[in-house]
């Protein structure tokens, strides 16, 4: 059995760290397939083999914990997990895989994994408090790109749909073409994949929230022009039918 502890950090963090999370378990031999998601997220493994396959992961060894980046992805990927599991994970802004990746492996990460340690690992209550303060030391080095901060806001205000970048662009002082490529450098995907991706998990969330909805409503309600054209896309980023994913759905 495995046992886990969230925390969510406010103030200055949560503008790079929606959640930090805790599992352990004394032993553990666990296969999972898991949906493209809308978050960026390090691990710090602590304990025996815990491996991801997919887009977009890079790994640093040490000899005492793994340090695991995993960014957005436009497929589904597995975890593997086998023997004593004794992880911490952050939960971070879709943008933060640049950061992460100039970090990885570095003093800084060498740092917070030994604070992860001492106050989640080694002790009988998690000090969260004390990490997050931790980890607000390396975030506030860093200065969000306002070009990203405006898209944020504005994905998070707007329904996407068709013409969605272009009306973005015009409020932006630099080009199209120069912003994608900014774009993909710290979320690894075009804003065309980034808008698939979102509108999937946002689909995901309503069937998990009104499992009495068609599936032509959950396509409508999350922007698409059509339900084959859903189906076609949530399998692309799931790797299955949303029939599959909930199987009451008609």
């Amino acid at each position: 059995m495995i046992s886990t502890k969230i925390y969510r950090p406010s103030g200055p963090l949560s503008r790079f760290v929606d959640i930090i999370w805790v599992g352990q378990s004394s032993n553990v031999k666990l296969e999972s397939s898991h949906h493209a998601a809308l978050f960026t997220e390090l691990i710090f493994n602590y304990g025996d083999s815990f491996k991801m396959r997919g887009q977009h992961i890079e790994y640093f060894n040490d000899q005492s914990v793994c340090q695991i980046i995993s960014g957005l992805k436009t497929e589904p990927f597995q975890t593997k997990i086998l023997g004593a599991y004794k992880c911490v994970g952050l939960i971070l802004k879709p943008f933060c895989f640049g950061v992460l990746l100039d970090n990885l492996g570095s003093k800084a990460f060498e740092q917070t994994s030994e604070i992860i340690y001492e106050t989640i690992i080694d002790c009988a209550h998690p000090h969260f408090k004390n990490l997050a303060l931790a980890l607000l030391k390396i975030f506030s080095k860093y200065q969000i790109d306002a070009d990203l901060l405006k898209f944020e806001r504005f994905v998070s205000e707007k329904n996407l749909e068709k013409g969605a970048m272009r009306d973005f662009n015009s409020k932006i002082p630099i080009s199209q073409k120069s912003f994608i490529q900014k774009f993909k450098r710290h979320y690894l995907l075009t804003p065309k994949d980034y808008f698939r991706l979102k509108k999937i998990n946002q689909s995901i969330e309503f069937i998990e929230n009104n499992k009495s909805l068609s599936l032509t409503e959950v396509a409508l309600d999350a922007g698409f022009y059509d339900q084959p054209h859903f189906i076609k896309t949530f399998k692309k980023f799931c790797g299955y039918s949303p029939k599959k994913h909930l199987p009451q759905i008609h």
